[in-house]
Formats: C-alpha cells, sequence, structure tokens
C-alpha cells in the first residue's frame, strides 16, 4: 500500500510540475508574442506524450503592416528520435496581411540580404516538417490584393532538405517540387538540387544541379528540360496579378516546343555576381526544338530546331558546334511598317551546318538565309570563329543576291533592283576588316523622280571595304557608278559615268571622283559631309570646242541658236550647306578665243569671265570681262568691251537690277556706248541711250549695197533704244562731225530718170560730187525691223552755179533685217547661217502678204 501511495505522489508532483512548466512556457510564449505585437487565441487544447494540438488558432500581428492568421487545427507533433524533434502540421489556414505603404516598395540589396541571413540562421531551428493543408492567402499584389490557395509540404532530412508546393487556380494547378542535398554546410560537401515543376499534373520542367569542390574552386553540373508547352495562358494571366507583366500583348504558348540543356562550370568558392558565371570556364549544350510556329512580339513566327556547343577554356566562351534550321514568318511583323515596300519579306529561312575545323577554328560552319517576299534573296555564307581569348569572326566568304520589282521611297521608284555582294574578311570585338569582291555590283532597271529618269544604272561595289573598330567602322574603296541613259529637264538625255573613291565614317563622308558623260562632257567633283556642313566641289575639265562643244550636247538650257566651234572654256563651282545656315553657292565659268555663231551673226575672239554666288536667298551675277573682236550680224561689228553686274533674289530671279561699268561696241569705223547705269528688270520695258560716236560713211558705204553711193565723214548722234517685247529706236537723232563731208552718187539708172526730168536733172548733177557741211537725220526704228531717216543735207557741188547752196531734205525707209540678210547672202557666208537666213525668208513671206 504504501508503494502504490509512492508512485501516486511521485505521479502527482510530476503533474504538477509539467502543469507549472506549462503555464511557464505559455507565460514566456505570451510575453514573446507581446513583444512582437503579436495577439495569438485559440480554442481547444490539448497535450499528450506524442505532442501539442489546438483547435482553432488565430493570430494576428500588427506593426508596419498587419497580418492575420487563423488556423482550423495546429498539431506539433514530438519526435523521438529525429532532430529538430518537432513536426508542424497545419490545417484550414487562413491568412491575410494588410501591407504598410513602405513595404510595398522594392526590397533593397540590404534588404535582401538580411532576409537570405535570416532565412539561414532560422533553418536549423524549422521544425522536421511542415505540413500546411487547406492554404488560403489574401496578399498584396500588383493590382491591390491577390488570392492564393494549395499546400505545402517542406521536409528536413539530415543535410537534405525537400519542398513541395501545389498552387491551384480555378480548375488549374501547379506543382513545384524541389529537393535540396547538403546543408550541413561543410567546405568539402556537394550541393545537389532536383527540381521539377508540373502544370495541370503535366511535367513541364525538370533541373538536376549539382555542386561540389575541387581544390580551391566549385564544380557545378547541370542538367535542365523543357519539355513541350500545353495550353498555359492562364499562367501568364495569374503571373499578371502578382507582377507587370502585360498578358495581353504575350504571344500564344508554343506547342510541342523543348529544350534540352548541359552544363558544366567551374566557379571560384566567392561567386556572387552573374558575370562571374559568364566568364566561368567549362561547357555548355543546348538542344531547342520549336516544330510549330511560335509568335515573337514585335518580330514574327518563329520556328525550327536549333543545336548549339559552346566551351570556355580560356576565359572567352566559343562554339564547338552549331546546327540549326529556323524559319521566321514576317509578313504581319511591326518593324517591317519602317521599310518601303518593295525591301519587305514575308518569310526568312535560316540553315546552319557545321563544316569540319582545325584547332585554329573551333568552329566552322556554312550559313545560308533565304528571304521571300517582296524582297527576294539569298545569303550562303562560310564563316569561322577564330579561337582566342577574344572572339574572331572569320568570313571566308559570303554572297548575297537580293531582288526588288518595284521600290517606292519617298516621291522616288526604282524598277528591277538587284544586289550583287561577294563579301570577305575577319570581325574581331576590337577590329573591322571586311571586303567585297569584283562581281558586287547594284543594279536598278528604271528609276524615276520628280524630274529624274534613269534607265540601266549600275553601281560597282568591287574593292570595296569596312575597317576600324567595330563601333566606329570607316568605309572606304573606288566606286564606279554607270548610267545608260538620264533624262533631266536641264539636260539633254544620254549616258552617264561616275568614277571614284568613297571615304565614309560615322562623323564624315567623302565622294571624290569624275564625272563623265557620253557628250565628251567631264568634270572633277568632291563631296564632303559632316556634322556641321555638306560640302561640294566641281571642276570642269577644260574644253577644247575645236574638237566639239559638249555643253551643247548636255545642257537642256543651252541656246540652240549658239554654236561655238572654237576657243576653251573652263568652268568651277563650290556649294556649302552649313547646318543651321543659308545656303552657299560660287561658281566660276571662263572662256578664250571663243568663235562661232549665234543665230545669223559670226562671232570671233571671245574672252568672258563669269562668277555666280548664292547667298541664301541672294543671287548675284558678276561680268568682270567680256571682249569680243568681232561680231558680223551682215555688216562687221567690234571690238565689244563689257563690265557689267547683276543682283536678285531666289524669289525672282529675273526682277532684278542690271548693272553696268562699262559697255562699248565698234561700228564701222565708231562705236556705239552707254555711259554707267543701273536697270531694274522688274519693269516691263527698258530705254538704253544709246551714243554714237564716230561712225565713218566711207565704211557705210563700203558695205552698203547701193550701187556708185560713195562719201566721207564722221557721224556722231544718240539713239534712245528701249528693250521690251522687241527692239525698238525712238526719236533718234544722228549728224555729220564738223565740218563736213563729201558725197558722190554715180547711177546710170537714176542719170536716166534726170534726162526725162530737170528737176531730178539737177538732182543727179549735184550728188555726182556733193560738199556737205551739215548732214543730220532723225531715226526711227520699229519692232518690225524698219529703219526710218528723215534727213537734212547741206551743201554745195562747185561744178554747178559756181558753187550755189544746196539744200535736201530726204526720208529713208529701210528694212534692216532684210537688208541684214541680203548683205549675208551676197558674202561667203557658212551653209548654217544661210540656211536659218533661207528659213527666216520663207516665214517672213507669209507674215507679210497677211498684213
Amino acid at each position: 500500500m504504501s508503494r502504490r501511495r509512492f508512485w501516486l505522489s511521485i505521479c502527482m508532483a510530476l503533474a504538477v510540475l509539467l502543469s507549472l512548466l506549462a503555464c511557464y512556457a505559455i507565460y514566456r510564449v505570451q510575453q514573446l508574442l507581446d513583444e512582437q505585437h503579436v495577439e495569438l487565441d485559440w480554442q481547444g487544447f490539448s497535450l499528450s506524450w506524442r505532442g501539442l494540438q489546438l483547435h482553432e488558432v488565430s493570430l494576428v500581428q500588427r506593426g508596419q503592416g498587419e497580418l492575420h492568421t487563423h488556423a482550423k487545427q495546429l498539431h506539433l507533433q514530438w519526435l523521438a528520435s529525429e532532430a529538430p524533434r518537432y513536426r508542424l502540421a497545419v490545417q484550414g489556414l487562413r491568412v491575410d496581411w494588410l501591407a504598410a505603404d513602405s513595404e510595398a516598395q522594392s526590397p533593397t540589396n540590404s534588404g535582401l540580404d538580411e532576409t537570405v541571413q535570416t532565412i539561414s540562421n532560422a533553418l536549423p531551428w524549422l521544425p522536421r516538417r511542415i505540413e500546411l493543408r487547406d492554404l488560403h492567402a489574401q496578399l498584396p499584389c500588383i493590382n491591390g490584393r491577390c488570392a492564393l490557395d494549395g499546400e505545402l509540404d517542406l521536409q528536413r532530412l539530415d543535410d537534405a532538405l525537400h519542398l513541395r508546393v501545389r498552387l491551384l487556380r480555378e480548375n488549374h494547378s501547379a506543382v513545384l517540387q524541389a529537393h535540396l542535398q547538403g546543408l550541413d554546410g561543410a567546405l568539402d560537401s556537394a550541393r545537389q538540387l532536383q527540381m521539377t515543376l508540373h502544370f495541370d499534373e503535366q511535367q513541364q520542367m525538370e533541373l538536376h544541379s549539382d555542386l561540389a569542390v575541387q581544390g580551391d574552386a566549385l564544380q557545378w553540373n547541370g542538367d535542365l528540360l523543357l519539355a513541350p508547352l500545353q495550353e498555359i495562358a492562364w499562367v501568364a494571366a495569374w503571373l499578371s496579378e502578382w507582377t507587370s507583366l502585360d498578358t495581353a500583348n504575350l504571344p500564344k504558348t508554343p506547342q510541342q516546343a523543348g529544350i534540352i540543356a548541359q552544363w558544366q562550370l567551374q566557379l571560384p568558392q566567392t561567386t556572387r555576381q552573374l558575370g562571374e558565371l559568364l566568364t566561368a570556364p567549362g561547357w555548355l549544350r543546348v538542344d531547342a526544338q520549336l516544330p510549330q510556329p511560335w509568335p515573337l512580339p514585335g518580330i514574327g513566327l518563329l520556328s525550327g530546331e536549333l543545336q548549339l556547343d559552346l566551351r570556355n577554356a580560356a576565359g572567352a566562351w566559343q562554339g564547338r558546334k552549331l546546327h540549326g534550321n529556323l524559319q521566321l514568318d514576317t509578313q504581319d511583323a511591326p518593324w517591317l511598317t519602317a521599310l518601303p515596300n518593295g525591301l519587305r519579306t514575308s518569310r526568312l529561312q535560316l540553315q546552319l551546318q557545321p563544316l569540319e575545323s582545325n584547332p585554329d577554328t573551333p568552329l566552322a560552319l556554312q550559313l545560308k538565309l533565304v528571304a521571300e517576299g517582296a524582297l527576294q534573296g539569298q545569303i550562303d555564307a562560310e564563316l569561322g570563329l577564330q579561337q582566342s581569348r577574344d572572339w574572331a569572326l572569320e568570313v571566308r566568304q559570303l554572297q548575297l543576291d537580293a531582288r526588288s520589282k518595284r521600290v517606292d521611297l519617298d516621291g522616288i521608284r526604282a524598277d528591277g533592283l538587284q544586289l550583287n555582294l561577294d563579301l570577305s574578311g575577319n570581325v574581331t570585338a576590337h577590329q573591322l576588316q571586311l571586303t567585297l569582291a569584283a562581281n558586287s555590283r547594284l543594279d536598278i532597271q528604271r528609276l524615276r523622280g520628280a524630274d529624274l529618269d534613269l534607265q540601266q544604272a549600275r553601281l560597282t561595289l568591287a574593292g570595296l571595304g569596312v575597317a576600324g573598330a567595330p563601333h566606329v567602322p570607316t568605309l572606304s574603296g573606288p566606286l564606279t557608278l554607270r548610267i545608260q541613259s538620264l533624262q533631266h529637264p536641264q539636260l539633254q538625255a544620254q549616258g552617264w559615268q561616275w568614277q571614284g573613291r568613297l571615304e565614309a565614317d560615322s562623323v564624315s563622308q567623302a565622294l571624290d571622283g569624275a564625272l563623265l558623260a557620253d557628250s565628251g562632257l567631264s568634270m572633277t567633283l568632291r563631296l564632303n559631309n559632316t556634322a556641321d556642313a555638306l560640302g561640294l566641289n566641281a571642276t570642269v575639265d577644260e574644253l577644247f570646242l575645236r574638237a566639239g562643244n559638249p555643253l551643247a550636247h548636255t545642257l537642256a538650257s543651252w541656246p540652240p541658236l549658239l554654236a561655238l566651234d572654237n576657243g576653251r572654256i573652263q568652268a568651277d563651282a563650290s556649294l556649302s550647306l552649313p547646318t543651321g545656315k543659308p545656303l552657299q553657292l560660287r561658281a566660276k565659268l571662263s572662256g578664250k578665243g571663243l568663235a562661232g555663231i549665234y543665230d545669223r551673226s559670226m562671232l570671233s575672239g571671245v574672252d568672258a569671265e563669269l562668277h555666280l554666288r548664292l547667298a541664301g536667298e541672294r543671287l548675284t551675277l558678276e561680268l568682270p570681262s567680256l571682249s569680243a573682236k568681232q561680231l558680223d550680224p551682215g555688216i562687221a561689228l567690234g571690238p565689244l568691251q563689257l563690265q557689267a553686274s547683276y543682283q536678285a533674289s531666289l524669289q525672282r530671279p529675273l526682277a532684278g537690277s542690271l548693272s553696268h561699268q562699262r559697255a562699248e561696241l565698234g561700228i564701222l569705223g565708231g562705236s556705239l556706248s552707254l555711259e554707267p547705269a543701273t536697270w531694274a528688270l522688274d519693269r516691263p520695258s527698258q530705254l538704253l541711250p544709246l551714243k554714237l560716236s564716230g561712225l565713218d560713211l566711207q565704211e557705210l558705204f563700203r558695205v552698203y549695197p547701193a550701187e556708185g553711193l560713195a562719201g566721207n565723214g564722221l557721224i556722231d548722234g544718240t539713239l534712245p533704244l528701249r528693250l521690251g517685247g522687241a527692239i525698238s529706236i525712238e526719236q533718234g537723232l544722228i549728224e555729220a562731225r564738223p565740218p563736213g563731208g563729201q558725197l558722190s552718187f554715180h547711177s546710170p539708172r537714176i542719170r536716166a530718170m534726170g534726162q526725162a526730168n530737170p528737176g531730178m536733172k539737177l538732182v543727179t548733177d549735184a550728188l555726182e560730187d556733193f560738199h556737205y557741211d551739215l548732214l543730220s537725220s532723225s531715226v526711227d526704228y520699229d519692232q518690225s525691223g524698219t529703219l526710218q531717216l528723215g534727213m537734212r543735207l547741206h551743201g554745195q557741188n562747185p561744178a554747178i552755179e559756181k558753187g550755189r547752196p544746196i539744200h535736201f531734205n530726204i526720208n529713208l525707209e529701210e528694212d534692216i533685217p532684210a537688208l541684214l540678210a541680203s548683205l549675208q547672202l551676197t558674202d561667203k557666208v557658212r551653209g548654217i547661217i544661210q540656211q536659218r537666213i533661207q528659213q527666216w525668208m520663207r516665214q517672213r513671206v507669209p507674215q507679210e502678204s497677211k498684213e
């Protein structure tokens, strides 16, 4: 009996002690909860040798945020032989977290480090197993608050950790299972990770990772398998609730796609940065399969296969194998809208085939790219990756053949484009060297713009090369352009050729060469473009007109009535278009010893120099000197001396002001001249006060076709010349220079008339030897070409009535154009002048008959 009481007393004492310990534990727990601002409440408490069980447990934590949790049942089970020696199971857990505004911000790096450190420190204290069943959580997300349903199973086994998470969304599920081995923290222990991901009970991803210590480094081996994806648009929609993912613009999930990746890397034990992974020695193999087209946003539909084998033995990744067959459907791709219609493709196909390589070329491959659509073409290339610390691409041969029927760009239409390139060279991270071979060219059947029409144009690119650093390459080499026919309103239709050299980089571009027309006109051109200005310099090669006049066969605006067949012409021009400033243009044209024909006049000994200057909207023409030995419109005139300038605006180029400093023309031993003046050409007509000085009557009568007429004396006068629709003279006046001169007129026809008329006989007798002291005449010349002279003639004939004074008033009328034409026909003139005179006469007869 005493023994029974003893044991009963012991049990009661132990029960009291356990109760006191439980009360103390509850007190300490409550004290700890109060310090953490946690409120804990439960209903139904039971304690047994197997563990602690609570019913209807509620927990509230208030701080910067607020956390509410509620569980229908919480079971903390003691474990006898395993460590940690307890396991936690929660059923019907509800979590509601209201985060503070500050917690909604993105965590800093220091915050992440503290979180990782906290998890690492808490890992030894975690329960042996944590089971959360029927979990429902309301958590902050990108859209405000989102729901999360599922279950979690986390189990610690010695140095291994096993995690299984199952998340539910409507009728879908996602299951992540991970097994991590090597948590004991020993330096020489291996760490292994195995992970699988299932969507709707279908495995989508499997990962095997093994991290082991080898000497002073870590060796990381891994395998990754991405199985063909199912239709998982719901996953993207789900993720969009928690992130800023734009699911509306996401492509559809690629069906039957798969990726297999394997790798082995040597890492330093202190690896912390992603860059250390990218430079770590080792190898990587990737095998990707995409049999069905998969839309890439903004690019197109991608399908095909790709195998890749990379190795890093000297600090840089190099390819050992590359094999691929990819197709890209670009028919509706947005990036195509930036290209002209004729340069758009609907489909691209890329084929990569490995070639035999040697130790110096770890990767050698054959590349073939085919384009279909409005732009059709093909690229065939043999490429090699050189083995060195820095990558180097060897372009052994690259041939490109591209064609387009029509391209429209900024009002220009090009038909029948074909581009052929044969390229070879080397490309490295620091140096670029590519050269085009002999058959590289661009052909255009026809190119049409607003006023331009080119036919059969070929741009030869042979010898053109790209060199320099990849970020600042330089394009240089010879260029040749041949155009079979060029039509422009300012040019005669003919062929052109340009041959020169191109030098271009990102800072400046320069073209330097020679331009040659089929007419024989040639010039040197230099085009220079920089950030500050665009400049053009042109120099026309000296023209020797005895061999022909290429200007007349080149310029559409060349005067059709002007033909030069002797002398030399030189010209040069420079154009500058500074950035943000007006255009600047300077040009110079000079001729020496020019001779030829203008209309029905012959020219000889013409020397001229013309300067043109354009500054913004201001146009200036200067004629420092113009001289001619002779002008012969039927009467030999000359010499000619002219010095003038002209200024106008580009808006009204023909309404400027003309100034002449010298204007003088020799005529029949005398001269016609103008005093220096300035004329406004915007007026409908101009009146030029011509001054006649020293005209020799002897020279006039020599060329005037009047039989038996002779005389001498000098004539001066003023001739108001009006320039409008045609030339006219109004109220001109000429008179003989004192002391006068002599006239004689011996005509058998006129003498015969005098025999029958005594009055006419006196006139004919007086004019046989008439000494005049006054000879003056009014001069009027109308626009039809009729010259009217009202002459007053005073003098005497010593043989008549002892030289008594005789006065004559004579009215003369002459058709000057017809007179000059008759004078030219009587001389030995060129056939072209005779043809023009005869044509003029044929046109003149119908006009006179109408009048």
